[in-house]
């Protein structure tokens, strides 16, 4: 009778709502491995970011996955529907801080790749110190902008961890073979600096969206 009752309190949405949370954990679990991979594997040489670009998908991915398999994150299946958004907050973050490290440690850290990442960082902690607490209970906002600019920065810090050999694989559609070696030496900045492009319209929007959140009424979620 117990194992009856057990069964049928297992619904496909529940179930759902249950897988969907370990979608948001492996998530968050990915990225001290894709920070590892950047800072002590040798980004950029190729292998590296080949693989640091697999798990970043990877990772997106599930966040992707989760929302179809349990629902939003405000959906009743969710017991961590919550942890959502942090998960994502920290394969950003974390993903940019290995960069920037990694850049740095070369001498080769310019304003126009630090200035958009310290400005992603610091609305994320702002917000984070200042409303964490209050959208953590009544929940996280979503907008069109706030989805534009997690899309945006997604797909700008894949681009930029993908860089080295993307380039080497577009060299090498206009290089002879007895050049190939050549390719992998190239120091080609064009698919960095389109990615880098992206990442300032996206802190561009994260300021924009941050103020907003921050004037936001309490117990309002957009």
């Amino acid at each position: 009778m117990n194992e009856s009752s057990d069964t049928s309190d297992m619904t496909p949405s529940k179930m759902g709502g249950a897988f969907a949370d370990g979608l948001t954990l492996i998530r968050f679990l990915l990225t001290p491995i894709v920070m590892f991979v950047i800072i002590k594997m040798g980004w950029p040489d190729l292998a590296p970011a080949v693989l640091a670009t697999s798990l970043f998908i990877v990772a997106a991915v599930t966040d992707f996955l989760d929302d179809i398999i349990g629902g939003s994150k405000k959906s009743v299946h969710r017991q961590f529907g919550w942890f959502d958004d942090i998960a994502d907050l920290v394969l950003i973050i974390g993903t940019l801080i290995a960069l920037a490290c990694v850049i740095n440690e070369a001498g080769l850290m310019g304003w126009a790749f630090a200035v958009p990442v310290v400005v992603l960082i610091a609305r994320e902690v702002i917000v984070g110190l200042v409303k964490g607490y209050e959208f953590s209970r009544y929940g996280w906002p979503s907008t069109k902008w706030l989805s534009l600019k997690n899309t945006l920065t997604f797909i700008a810090v894949c681009t930029l961890l993908a860089s080295p050999w993307i380039t080497a694989w577009l060299n090498s559609l206009t290089t002879a073979d007895a050049d190939l070696m050549a390719v992998y030496g190239s120091n080609s900045a064009g698919v960095w600096m389109f990615a880098q492009g992206m990442l300032w319209i996206a802190a561009i929007i994260s300021v924009l969206t941050g103020i907003k959140l921050l004037r936001m009424p309490k117990n309002k979620t957009a």
